[in-house]
């Protein structure tokens, strides 16, 4: 059974989706009011020995973690992971908020 995982990129801190070990499956913008704040990805887990690189800035000095895919919380479907990455930017279906929006961006790849 495969296995998902989100990631996350903001303006200080980056996660490298470059990875053979990993499948993009789809990118979200998540704007609030009106700024992007923050990029989500779905990735499908190729292999369970693969490291991402994640970096921050921090005081104008870059700190960069090779961190193993089995620290990453995992998902068994897209779905599960949709839900969580509702729940993390607060999106409520039946409540639409114009203070915060999430866009799924068409064609994008690592």
């Amino acid at each position: 059974m495969a296995k998902y995982i989100l990631l996350t990129n903001k303006d200080t801190f980056q996660t490298d989706l470059d990875n053979e070990g990993l499948e993009i499956v789809e990118t979200y913008n998540f704007y609030f009011f009106d700024k992007l704040r923050a990029k989500y990805t779905i990735a499908k887990v190729l292999d369970e020995k693969t490291k991402i690189k994640m970096s921050e800035e921090y005081h104008d000095r870059e700190y960069v973690n090779h961190i193993r895919v089995k620290f990453f919380e995992h998902f068994d479907t897209i779905e599960e992971v949709r839900e969580e990455l509702y729940e993390i930017v607060d999106r409520n279906e039946s409540e639409k908020s114009a203070d915060s929006k999430l866009v799924k961006l068409e064609n994008v790849s690592a």
